[in-house]
This record gives C-alpha cells, sequence and structure tokens, in this order.
C-alpha cells in the first residue's frame, strides 16, 4: 500500500486488512502528514481484487491527529464493507475513538456526531469495544464515558447501538436488547 502513497507531503504510517467471504482484501490506511510541523491524518479505505488496489473511501481531514490504532475492523454493519472501531491521537498522545462506517466515497466518523459533547476512554481498563447479540451480530459500539457526562449521570459504559447505514444512536447508559 506504501506504493499508492507516493507525494512527498502524505505517507502511509499503518494499515489494517479485512478480508471479505465475497473474496476482495479490504485495507484501512492510516494517511499521515509528512510535512514538518503539521499534524494531521485521513484514512483511506482500499479494495484489492486481481491484484489491483483501488480506493474506494477516504475520511475528512482529521486535524491535530499524529497516530491512528485499531480496536476492530471487520464488517460489523452487514453491508460487505468493513468498518473501523479505533482510536486517534494527537502530538501529546491524547486519544479519542473514532468509527468509519465502510463506504464507498466519503467515510464519515461517527462517534463525533452521536456522542457530541461526550469524552469517551480508550485506555486498555475500559478500551472501546462491540457490543454483540444472537450469532455474533454486531449491534452496539461500547464506550467508557468519562464525567462530566451530557446525560448527567456518573461516569460508566454508554452504548452507541448501530443503526442503518452504519450510523450511531445517541449514546444510552442502557444497553440496546440486541435481538435477544
Amino acid at each position: 500500500m506504501r506504493d499508492q502513497y507516493t507525494g512527498r507531503d502524505a505517507v502511509a504510517n499503518a494499515a489494517w486488512t479485512w478480508t471479505s467471504p465475497a473474496g476482495p482484501v479490504f485495507v484501512m490506511v492510516d494517511v499521515e502528514s509528512a510535512i514538518e510541523g503539521v499534524v494531521q491524518a485521513t484514512a483511506d479505505l482500499w479494495m484489492v481484487g486481481d491484484g489491483t488496489a483501488q480506493r474506494i473511501g477516504r475520511s475528512e481531514l482529521l486535524p491535530s491527529v499524529a497516530s491512528m490504532g485499531v480496536f476492530v475492523f471487520e464488517d460489523l454493519t452487514g453491508d460487505g464493507l468493513p468498518d473501523f472501531l479505533g482510536a486517534v491521537a494527537d502530538s501529546a498522545q491524547v486519544e479519542y475513538p473514532v468509527f468509519f462506517p465502510g463506504a464507498r466515497a466519503n467515510l464519515t466518523e461517527e462517534i463525533e456526531m452521536a456522542g457530541s459533547g461526550y469524552h469517551f476512554s480508550t485506555d486498555e481498563q475500559n478500551a472501546p469495544t462491540v457490543l454483540r447479540g444472537p450469532g455474533g451480530r454486531a449491534c452496539a459500539v461500547q464506550l467508557w464515558a468519562d464525567e462530566p457526562t451530557p446525560d448527567s449521570l456518573p461516569a460508566g459504559w454508554r452504548y452507541l447501538a448501530l443503526l442503518r447505514a452504519g450510523e450511531l444512536a445517541r449514546p444510552s447508559a442502557i444497553p440496546p436488547a440486541c435481538g435477544n
């Protein structure tokens, strides 16, 4: 994948792969600025099939991002494209979680939109995870909310249910039923 980034202004810093049951391999690439003093990144989603790589999606510019990490990279939404639950960190290594549902064209960061006003933790003890129902089907993203919280509840787990097209519901302290 590094061969796809030949410009002097960006570098492929990390990549994660997922193989679709239908055959193609998908790669999520952390693309970071290579310009000294500019700290920003994007996430690119590539599909590799028949020996060729094609970029199918890109996130908006993520300002102040110095690195990305992954918790889950698989098809959580059931649409045949992998979804990225991870974390981004700034140059001071302050981290926050991100969720990019796989998409052709624009990868939209859903946690910021659904959980506006919350501060979600990414530490090992309270790492973001996926809540699954029967058969292992993903139904929500589970995040630890630090105080103060917009819902005025104490710090604790919040659940952002997976909606259609990879959108996330507003955080709730009550886990969704997950088809039980």
